[in-house]
């Protein structure tokens, strides 16, 4: 394993590794730990000592079976990452054939690996490395087919949306791509020598250790760079997204407890929590009307005052008034992330109160 390997190995556990928890994610964050781990299993299946512990102790080429179909299970995941965040409307019945195709490649690879008693290069003997058997250059070529097919069709895919994406998205896409088009490129070598030599077997054309190893290692830091970019700002945006949600649950918890009726109850990402937070914070406030007119003000620490005296009031009385109608603040014309923005404002000053803290829904 030479230092190619061990630098790409270290980049992939790196990537993998800071994203650890995979359930607590969105589904894209989920598929790209997903290539980053498979692709990092790849590399160690290609470490020398593993590898001939594993031939030794099986008597197969089990190390290389398990090498090509974790790699092949990190392509998948990575077109399917790719698919994810490119398409506004994801088409469901593509994804399903992507998966499906992988599964039959990779289907089609451990059996003919069982077929030939364990044997994918080696002419004579499980161990014992020598000429590659012309079976075994088939199974490269269909290995080959599906692994180049997920790259150039992911970096078609990013370098398409580079063109109108946000200058620091764009850096990341630009990356990708020429990590996947090296990647191709790495892999159409080996498939062009293993085609001249399934149609002339006794041709000299052979691969490049060098360019073979500077190609996949382009190949991995482009797309590690590149798709961590993104990674970032999906991960910014969940945070904000978080931020946001805890500022405002103070304001929601008082109204929520006092009128707990206008909690939907839905499910969803954090983008659709936080505008259902909104939403049960503006239905509560005009519930809250029948209590007391709403202020003529918009000026936030003046709303929250008329929300804690409105709140008071309200606990202390049993009928239930009509709502008047006019919920305070401006009027945002539907604009969610202007009144996410006012909310936060009234928020602040309601937990606050002239320095003290607002009084609790359950007193």
């Amino acid at each position: 394993m030479g230092v190619v390997d061990w630098l790409a190995l270290v980049l992939l556990w790196g990537a993998a590794i800071s994203r650890i928890r995979p359930a607590m994610y969105s589904v894209p964050q989920r598929m790209l730990w997903g290539a980053f781990t498979s692709l990092a299993l790849s590399r160690v299946f290609s470490a020398v000592p593993v590898v001939a512990w594993l031939d030794a102790t099986t008597h197969t080429e089990l190390a290389t079976l398990l090498r090509h179909l974790t790699g092949l299970l990190s392509v998948t995941y990575l077109l399917a990452y790719v698919e994810t965040i490119i398409q506004r409307v994801p088409d469901r019945s593509r994804a399903r054939w992507i998966w499906s195709i992988a599964a039959a490649v990779m289907a089609v690879l451990t059996l003919m690996f069982l077929l030939r008693g364990g044997r994918i290069y080696w002419v004579d003997g499980a161990y014992a490395p020598g000429e590659t058997a012309w079976q075994g250059r088939v199974y490269l070529a269909v290995f080959d087919a599906w692994l180049m097919t997920c790259l150039a069709s992911a970096g078609w895919m990013f370098a398409r949306y580079a063109r109108k994406a946000p200058t620091l998205l764009r850096v990341g896409l630009v990356l990708s791509t020429v990590g996947m088009v090296s990647g191709v490129i790495n892999r159409a070598e080996v498939m062009i020598v293993n085609v001249a030599h399934l149609l002339v077997p006794d041709t000299t054309w052979a691969e490049s250790p060098v360019f073979g190893q500077m190609t996949l290692l382009v190949c991995i830091v482009g797309i590690t760079a590149g798709t961590s970019i993104p990674a970032w700002r999906a991960g910014a945006a969940r945070l904000r997204e978080m931020r946001i949600m805890r500022e405002l649950r103070p304001l929601w918890d008082a109204l929520t407890g006092l009128y707990p009726d206008v909690a939907l109850g839905m499910k969803g990402t954090l983008q659709t929590r936080r505008v259902r937070q909104v939403v049960e914070i503006r239905d509560g406030m005009l519930k809250l009307t029948s209590v007391s007119e709403a202020p003529a003000s918009e000026n936030p620490r003046e709303v929250a005052e008329w929300l804690r005296s409105s709140l008071e009031a309200a606990r202390e009385r049993d009928e239930v008034g009509v709502p008047s109608g006019n919920i305070p603040g401006p009027d945002f014309a539907g604009d969610i992330e202007r009144e996410t923005a006012w909310l936060l404002q009234v928020s602040a000053a309601f937990r606050q109160p002239g320095g003290k803290r607002a009084v609790s829904p359950a007193s």
